[in-house]
């Protein structure tokens, strides 16, 4: 099996605002290692958007289960059932982190503030996360698996809910356990904060005590005690950003109810399974995914349907709105689609990971600020910058593993990479590649690489071959090469 891609540089943080447009050098994983080393990244100008997926180009090797975005909407966090959670720029859809997850992932939650990652996962694995996930910590009680994360407002606690019929409430701040509550009425599957209410003038803000959970249906609970309060038809439901509306759907209707009364404002009959509901920024736009079928957006509070996104290509697990009002992430099988609000047209960009896609299809590689990127190919390219490793095809071993073997990878960029075996690749850059085998190569350029076997190379600099330009090269051995001068 093939090596995943790990996190691309745990030590850098996730990029700030305004900075996750297309990166600025193109060059494979491997080729990353002697570039730290030789302090080469540069800036360039960023171009505009990037392409439309070819055929077997996804985002993860199997289905998507939850999306989430940064409060600033420049970047959209991905769970996979592949067992990863990727970081993705928004609006150009460029991979820039991929990390291993300890069991399967089914929510990842990002917290108000931005600071924190909640990662819910099967066999009762629940995980708080920093921004860059460099720091992990374990958050340890639930016996089954935890099907649903949620930070209140102020970004202070999370609170859970998992198949061993538990909702726990824990502390961010050092990772404890605050309050649980035994759900003996129902088995949780979601769970959703309403946001922090205003307070008299002068004192701030203060949190509604309030959560909702919802299993076979919709609860309305305490938040200190977990008491339910009151019990309405819903399984998949969102809450709006100002507080005032909640939308559910049961598998037959879809419905808006006033919030915290619950009192019914419309309804309408769907027929569809909605496995997940979200809210624009400014609450006038409700989107609704479906297992089968494709995403609806809708006006809220009213329930008319604005927009049925194109078929897609599996069952949408999950749904998000940026904070922005910008744009709308939707999962659909293996892929991410991404959509403009509030007119809903999808917007021309892939989210791929070469190692999740087919060998029909390819991608590009840049850093930027020492983060590794990956688009589709397709996509445009910094100004004035030539690529020479454009669109390494899906699952290509010579992306991530560090020595592995370019074979037969035409314009394979392998610079830096000791070890790397470029032979037959016409015109493969060795340049500075200790041990690196040019054999055949025509035009490769093998000036300094100890050990390189270049017999027969036209034009490199080696000893023995005819027409060798040794000038100035310490030690080597021109003896019968024509032209040589000592």
């Amino acid at each position: 099996m093939k090596a995943r891609f790990d996190d691309r540089i745990l030590s850098f943080p996730v990029p700030p605002a305004g900075s996750g447009e297309t990166p600025a050098a193109c060059l494979t994983r491997r080729s990353l290692i002697g570039l730290l080393a030789a302090g080469a990244f540069a800036g360039f100008p960023r171009s505009a958007r990037a392409a439309i997926c070819s055929t077997g180009a996804y985002a993860h090797e199997i289905l998507i289960a939850s999306l989430s975005f940064f409060p600033n909407g420049n970047t959209l966090v991905s769970a996979g059932q592949d067992s990863l959670v990727k970081f993705w720029t928004i609006p150009n859809g460029a991979l820039f982190r991929s990390i291993s997850t300890d069991a399967v992932p089914v929510q990842v939650a990002v917290s108000p503030n931005g600071k924190f990652i909640a990662v819910a996962m099967a066999g009762g694995h629940l995980e708080l996360w920093s921004a860059d996930g460099g720091t992990r910590r374990a958050l340890v009680g639930h016996t089954d698996t935890v099907n649903g994360v949620a930070f209140t407002a102020d970004s202070d606690q999370l609170v859970s809910v998992s198949a061993d019929r538990t909702t726990r409430i824990w502390s961010v701040a050092n990772a404890k356990l605050l309050r649980t509550f035994s759900d003996t009425t129902d088995t949780m599957a979601q769970v959703a904060l309403p946001p922090a209410a205003r307070a008299p003038a002068g004192r701030g803000t203060q949190q509604r005590r309030l959560l909702v959970t919802s299993g076979t249906q919709l609860h309305l609970r305490s938040f200190s005690t977990g008491a339910i309060l009151q019990t309405v038809a819903g399984k998949a439901f969102a809450l709006s950003p100002d507080g005032q509306f909640l939308a559910a759907e049961d598998g037959a209707r879809l419905y808006m109810d006033a919030f915290p009364s619950l009192s019914p404002i419309v309804s309408l009959v769907d027929q569809q399974n909605a496995t997940s509901l979200s809210f624009s920024a400014d609450g006038k736009l409700l989107a609704a995914g479906y297992t089968a079928g494709p995403a609806q957006l809708y006006s809220a509070p009213d329930l008319t349907l604005r927009v049925e996104m194109p078929a897609t290509q599996g069952p949408c697990l999950s749904t998000a709105m940026d904070h922005q009002n910008r744009y709308l992430a939707v999962a659909s099988g293996r892929s991410i689609y991404l959509y403009t609000l509030p007119a809903g047209s999808l917007v021309p960009v892939c989210f791929m990971d070469i190692a999740a896609s087919s060998p029909s299809s390819s991608g590009t590689q840049y850093i930027e600020g020492g983060l590794l990127y990956t688009v589709a190919c397709g996509a445009s390219t910094p100004a004035g910058f030539a690529c020479t490793c454009n669109c390494v095809p899906g699952n290509c071993p010579c992306v991530s593993d560090t020595g592995c073997s370019c074979v037969s990878d035409t314009g394979c960029n392998c610079v830096s990479d000791t070890g790397c075996s470029c032979d037959s690749n016409t015109g493969c850059s060795c340049v500075g590649d200790i041990g690196c085998s040019c054999v055949s190569d025509y035009g490769c350029g093998c000036v300094d690489d100890t050990g390189c076997g270049c017999d027969g190379d036209s034009g490199c600099g080696c000893d023995g071959d005819s027409g060798c330009g040794c000038d100035g090269d310490a030690g080597c051995g021109c003896d019968g090469d024509e032209g040589f001068r000592w």
